[in-house]
């Protein structure tokens, strides 16, 4: 059997190749590992009432209640959607409920 053995012709357009098809397959790679991402099942036990005092906000509240090792991110979101707020504008004398979790 006889070896083939390739010649490059035009160098720019190899590497206009080479670089078009890495892209490619990084592309492809990130889409499936974006997608495959699971949450995990921490289970909501019930909420307490809390009482909004003057200069507080969900960020602070969230960084209180929130579980360790939980993202306050999903806090402040898990606390909006329990009192089905649009925004994180809260008030002095408002009653916001806060989802309490079994660690």
């Amino acid at each position: 059997m006889k070896n083939k053995k390739y010649l490059i012709v035009d160098v720019r357009r190899f590497f206009l190749f080479i670089t078009a098809v890495f892209i490619l397959i990084s592309l492809i790679i990130n889409v499936i590992f974006a997608y495959s991402k699971a949450y995990g099942s921490i289970q909501t036990q019930g909420f307490k009432e809390y009482y909004v005092d003057n200069g507080e906000n969900l960020w602070n509240i969230s960084l209180e209640y929130m579980p360790e090792g939980y993202d306050v991110r999903k806090m402040v979101f898990d606390i909006k959607r329990l009192n089905g707020m649009d925004t994180s504008f809260i008030v002095e004398g408002e009653t916001i409920k806060i989802p309490i979790y079994d660690n």
